[in-house]
């Protein structure tokens, strides 16, 4: 009875530390997980940021001409009204002002009129319907409503043109005379597709105050009003802005996740670049889903081996063919390096026997070799299989699992002196290696043992992007390597086991 009690409580105290240790590690991949989410969602607003202030910098230059234009042919004409100059006399210069405009601009406006005095004047001689009231045009009414500065009208289309214009305005000195230039809107469209165009921003768009569509990189968009629209990617995006109190937010709309990064512009217009994130986080979710999968399978088989294994020989054993399953997911990563770990481990086992390593010691820089990629279990995918040769950006990211596979070994009862080799295998002899640049003998034994083990079975795989090399030609890279990439000691071994194996036989391991 007191046996069969005592028995419950080991069950119970050994399911509490498995439960403890597994929790643990998914608090250990969540937290990475969540620093990798938000780096990733970092960059991409920082990308948008610097497309949307991009675009904006050339739509304010584009726009700030027709202002200025206006703005000194108001000085001009004020100074000719207070001069009391004849309505004829500011025709004339209207008229030639409108001229100038239209080379300075590139024709990109249809000249300058006003309601100067209570009389129509107009810089183009465009004579309008006996009906046409300029009082009460829109443009008369804006520049009335915002005395002192530029007022914007539109966009609409322009009944003589057919192209979507906006109209710039302004009150003059007598503070009853206003002058107005109707400014076309085709360059800010192709300023939106150019964006997009070039890779910026998955998609460019310009809103009013109103949030009328002034451009979009998709042309069927313009004009639309999104907030009067229910149901669409555009009310959804209005929405979403109205409620933002920052430059950027997150929208999620039919089962995609965009970022959109939004800045406003002199006109009180709104320009957006939005990103379809959809496939960079979904990426990373799934390597969430394979990291946590592939650690709830190390750490249960590890933890069945340590509860149930009473002989350390016998831990020893069942420890190393978990490690052996390990390694065998970590290469299936690759499509490219498969077997990789087991061949590494076989060549920094047969060096450490040649330096006159203990057996027990060859056994442990086995397992050193076998472990020494596991970091790479929180590398993306994408990155491991990439066909070719990576990016700097995608080399950083290899770069990290060192790093990652010796937080994960740490942690882990009975592996603490992994490691050794999942950190250190990419130090160089001469301190020039990642990812903590020691150097000589700072660097422990066994990992420089594996940094030679690891760059010949590198050089004898064939990759995406070459071929396996000659063994002559590896011999001649792991020379050159003495005493730089590697310790002289170890390197000489290496040379030494490649001349015992004349029909290079080692490839197959």
């Amino acid at each position: 009875m007191k046996k069969n009690k005592n028995n419950r409580i080991s069950m119970v105290r050994r399911f509490a530390l498995t439960a403890l240790v597994i929790l643990f590690f998914l608090g250990v991949i969540l937290t990475y997980y969540a620093m990798l989410y938000s780096e990733t969602r970092q960059k991409i607003i920082k990308t948008g940021e610097l497309a949307s202030v991009s675009s904006a910098e050339q739509i304010d230059k584009y726009l700030s001409k027709g202002i200025e234009c206006l703005k000194q042919t108001c000085y001009i004409v004020d100074n000719m009204i207070r001069a009391n100059r004849t309505d004829a006399e500011i025709h004339d210069y209207l008229v030639n002002q409108s001229a100038a405009v239209g080379n300075t601009t590139s024709d990109i406006s249809n000249g300058i009129y006003g309601l100067i005095r209570g009389t129509y004047l107009d810089g183009n001689d465009w004579v309008p319907d006996d009906d046409y009231v300029p009082a009460e045009r829109p443009w008369y009414i804006a520049a009335r409503a915002n005395v002192g500065r530029v007022a914007v009208v539109g966009p609409y289309v322009d009944a003589q043109t057919n192209t979507l214009t906006i109209t710039f305005c302004k009150t003059l000195c007598d503070a009853k005379s206003v002058l107005a230039m109707d400014y076309l809107l085709d360059t800010l469209q192709e300023i939106t597709e150019s964006v997009a165009r070039e890779g910026e921003s998955d998609m460019e768009l310009i809103l009013d105050q109103k949030y009328q569509v002034i451009a979009h990189s998709d042309r069927s968009e313009r004009e639309k009003n999104y907030l009067s629209e229910d149901d669409s990617f555009g009310s959804a995006l209005v929405a979403q802005l109205r409620q933002s109190n920052e430059n950027y937010f997150s929208l999620r709309y039919n089962d995609a996740e965009y970022i959109v990064y939004a800045i406003t512009i002199s006109t009180d217009w709104t320009c957006l670049s939005v990103f379809d994130a959809t496939s960079v986080f979904s990426q990373l979710r799934n390597t969430l889903l394979f990291t946590i999968v592939a650690c709830l399978l190390v750490v249960s088989v590890l933890l069945i081996i340590m509860v149930r294994s009473n002989r350390k020989q016998e831990k020893f054993s069942r420890m190393r063919h978990v490690v052996e399953a390990l390694a065998a997911a970590i290469d299936a990563k690759d499509a490219y390096t498969n077997g990789h770990s087991g061949r590494v481990a076989a060549y920094a086992k047969e060096i450490s026997k040649r330096y006159g390593y203990s057996e027990k010691r060859q056994e442990e820089i086995y397992m050193m070799g076998l472990l020494h990629d596991v970091g790479k279990i929180g590398v993306p995918d994408a990155v491991i299989n990439k066909p070719g040769r990576l990016t700097k950006e995608e080399y950083e990211i290899i770069k990290t699992h060192p790093v990652i596979g010796s937080e994960i070994l740490s942690k882990t009862t009975g592996l603490p002196r992994m490691v050794i080799g999942t950190r250190w295998h990419h130090e160089r002899f001469d301190g020039t290696g990642y990812p903590d640049g020691l150097a000589g003998n700072d660097i422990p034994e066994e990992a420089r043992i594996i940094a030679v083990a690891d760059a010949y079975d590198a050089m004898t795989s064939q990759r995406s992007y070459r071929e396996a090399l000659l063994q002559m030609d590896v011999r001649a890279e792991i020379q050159n390597g003495k005493g730089s990439q590697f310790d002289p000691k170890f390197a000489e071994i290496m040379l030494q086991i490649i001349d015992d194996d004349n029909e290079y036989k080692m490839r197959g391991l």
